[in-house]
């Protein structure tokens, strides 16, 4: 496996060059509300921050992205599986 691919974090960098408008969580919009958060963080933190989509793939059910980066977290660490958790900013 190539381990130089960075399937998800290039899905996210998508997201975040397409400009997508949110609609959903979180609902720090990007950091517009609280430009405290946004300079202390900066602003791609914010813009990264994003909820389950097609395109970013779903943490409870992976298919694409998400999945694809965790089998070669698993490849990395010769285990036979791999997976992510996470938790949100808020």
């Amino acid at each position: 496996m190539d381990q130089n691919k960075t399937p998800l974090f290039d899905a996210v960098k998508n997201y975040v060059n397409n400009c997508v408008v949110q609609f959903h969580v979180p609902g720090h919009k990007h950091g517009n509300g609280i430009p405290e958060l946004k300079n202390y963080m900066g602003e791609n933190v914010l813009h990264m921050d994003v909820n389950g989509m097609e395109d970013l793939d779903y943490a409870n059910n992976p298919t694409g992205v998400i999945l694809e980066a965790e089998k070669l977290l698993a490849h990395a660490f010769g285990a036979q599986n791999g997976y992510f958790l996470v938790n949100g900013t808020t």
